[in-house]
């Protein structure tokens, strides 16, 4: 991937392109060419906002003034990898229409019983409008289709294989096991996403899982961005039974073996990153209780692998040019 020059900001007029589109797109600023595509700054923004469930403005003003071009070129990198799928998926007559992402976001707004006004006052408590949500869940629906179109049988997991996994991670299905967790918490109170506060709390998220995915600990973390979010609280309490955790604590927990981090999630107070730091006690828990949501987890995690090794394939064969 090839990197030339600065981020180009829009200078007086916009840039009109059509980019073989029904209708031109507004160039304000190009910051990489795929196959000779733009990909421009407000997307990144958007990108951005979106991913956050920040203000675009709050999102804008973090891209201007991130010191670590690896956290701006990963959002934009993003954005490259969306054109590929999305490229690669016309060229295999398997694009995904709207009608498809109008059923998947039906699916969603039934399974969990809710109106069209109540799922989007849920997706505002979010931080994410619903035309914002739609876009999030075409790309997963693109994922999946581009990695079941070019690497299904790489995916496919069998009953045997689902067992061994159960049986490698068995201390994350201990029975009444005790563990113990240190825990980087940010509340954010039940404002709307403009809240200056929760926005604040949101980039302060971002920044520490970025801290924690470049080597740093919890404690490092919360040192970082307790100047611009006070807020921020790290507790490394003794050992605790998990089914007494919060139901979204205990998810997350029995994800994680001893020794790992798990990525950002949100619950209704607030946002956390948690590491389980030990495990004791507990009895071997039953498979037959954990089979379907370990054939998910094993499906999901060999889905990322073949989609992983599916880009480095459709990077190789493109031309990109990214800007930064």
């Amino acid at each position: 991937m090839r990197r030339t020059g600065a981020i180009i900001m829009a200078a007086g007029a916009a840039i009109l392109l059509s980019a073989g589109a029904a209708f031109p797109r507004v160039i304000d600023g190009v910051v990489a060419l795929v196959n000779e595509e733009p990909v421009t700054f407000s997307e990144v923004r958007e990108s951005v906002s979106e991913g956050m469930g920040i203000p675009v403005g709050d999102a804008d003003a973090l891209l201007r003034e991130e010191r670590d071009p690896r956290a701006v070129l990963r959002w934009i990198e993003a954005l490259v990898d969306s054109v590929l799928v999305r490229k690669e998926l016309e060229k295999l007559g398997q694009s995904i229409a709207e009608s498809e992402v109008d059923k998947a976001v039906e699916s969603v707004r039934k399974a969990n019983g809710m109106g069209e006004a109540q799922f989007a006052e849920l997706l505002g408590k979010e931080g994410i409008s619903l035309p914002a949500y739609r876009r999030r869940l075409r790309w997963q629906m693109e994922r999946g289709a581009i990695v079941r179109a070019r690497k299904f049988k790489e995916v496919t997991v069998t009953d045997s294989e689902v067992r061994d996994y159960f049986q490698e991670g068995g201390e994350r299905f201990l029975v009444g096991a005790q563990v113990r967790l240190e825990t980087l918490f940010f509340p954010i109170a039940s404002a709307p996403s403009a809240d200056e506060d929760a926005a604040q709390a949101r980039i302060a998220v971002q920044q520490a899982a970025e801290a924690v995915r470049a080597g740093r600990t919890l404690p490092e973390a919360q040192a970082l961005v307790r100047g611009a979010f006070p807020k921020v609280q790290l507790h490394d309490a003794g050992f605790v039974t998990t089914e007494d955790l919060l139901p979204e604590l205990q998810r997350e927990v029995h994800r994680l073996r001893a020794g790992e981090t798990s990525s950002p999630f949100f619950t209704e107070a607030g946002a956390y990153i948690i590491r389980v730091v030990d495990r004791r006690g507990g009895a071997p828990g039953d498979f037959s209780a954990v089979k379907d949501g370990l054939t998910e987890e094993l499906t999901d995690r060999r889905s990322e692998k073949a989609y992983s090794d599916l880009l480095s394939e459709l990077k190789r064969s493109a031309s990109i040019d990214v800007r930064l």
